[in-house]
């Protein structure tokens, strides 16, 4: 039997030398998103994340030495202390964190030292990286609502696939942070897209670029993952959370994350809001692109139960699993 972790799924975009492939001056220019077709639209943006000189967003240094740091068999508690004592900003986000409902329980974490103990390297490892995302990658001035809704749904979607991790059998080390940066790709895309437009000109119109920014938004997350240095196993489920069947297998964090993308979209945290979500006010244009594009960044329901199939979930477990996230949808609502 073939080992599902081994499995390799077709590569997108060109690779180096073929027709197409970025030249480091891709950019689309003001009305290619109305006159392009899908098609082109996907090849354009391709060629923009591909090119040689892309530089996906930056994560600040203290978040990149944790994540390395945290990956070492043996790691002195003094070291993580005295290394998010380096980022003020970052170090005080942190506090800020953990004296909500989900992590401080009943006494409050009034330390880094509190905090590290409470909750294990692990989950302020995945605090600090979901702090440097809100800083450096959820962030844009021409597609600043959509980048909330990003940053909303991503954290929605971590949460969501640790609560799916303690109904299977799956190592859920890397849950919580596959589950924040799945998405990164749209981000990453977005970012793209606003830094390569013509001088003095709008960025394209985010209703007509979003089937293909979906459509690419793996491809941007694997190589963004790639650049960050992340752990194998969290570049595969990002790249990958929206077919999760590898040489007929199906991988288990990819799995989680499919499933908890989907449980977050359910709960009105998608990217694309519901047309009845009370949780932003939507513009007419937004109530357009909801009508228009329901399916961006979604699953297909096969996809789903490849999902659910792998994970070994019964109904019984799903319905376990729909209670926690509802909880946790009015803890974040809160």
């Amino acid at each position: 039997m073939k080992n599902p972790l081994r499995g390799r799924k077709k590569k997108q975009g060109k690779s180096k030398g073929e027709e197409g492939y970025g030249d480091g001056r891709a950019v689309i220019e003001f009305g290619d998103d109305v006159l392009m077709d899908e098609e082109e639209m996907v090849a354009k943006l391709l060629a923009c994340i591909e090119a040689p000189d892309y530089q996906p967003p930056t994560l600040p240094s203290v978040a990149a030495d944790l994540l390395s740091l945290s990956q070492q068999p043996e790691v002195d508690f003094r070291d993580v202390i005295k290394l998010l004592e380096q980022d003020s900003m970052i170090a005080g986000r942190v506090l800020k964190l953990v004296q909500s409902p989900i992590y401080s329980g009943m006494s409050k974490l009034g330390s880094l030292d509190d905090a590290l103990v409470r909750l294990g390297l692990g989950t302020l490892r995945d605090l600090v990286m979901q702090i440097a995302m809100n800083m450096r990658v959820f962030k844009s001035q021409d597609y600043g609502d959509t980048m909330d809704l990003l940053r909303r749904h991503s954290m929605m979607t971590a949460h969501l696939s640790k609560v799916v991790c303690k109904y299977t059998a799956i190592e859920g080390e890397f849950a919580f942070m596959a589950g924040l940066l799945h998405d990164c790709g749209i981000a990453g895309t977005l970012l793209a897209l606003s830094d390569r437009k013509p001088r003095g000109k709008p960025a394209p119109d985010l209703i007509s670029i979003w089937p293909a920014v979906d459509r690419v938004h793996q491809r941007a997350a694997e190589l963004m993952a790639e650049a960050w240095g992340l752990p194998p196993d969290i570049k595969l489920a990002v790249s990958s959370h929206h077919q999760v069947l590898m040489e007929g297998f199906a991988h288990p964090l990819s799995a989680t994350i499919c499933l908890a993308d989907d449980l977050a979209h359910d709960l009105g945290f998608g990217v694309i809001p519901k047309a009845d979500t009370q949780t932003v006010e939507l513009s007419e244009l937004e109530k357009d692109c909801v009508r228009s594009h329901t399916s961006v960044d979604r699953s297909t329901p096969k996809t789903i139960e490849h999902a659910v199939g792998g994970l070994g979930l019964d109904d019984n477990q799903l319905e376990l699993i729909r209670a926690d996230a509802a909880k946790i949808a009015a803890e974040l609502s809160g």
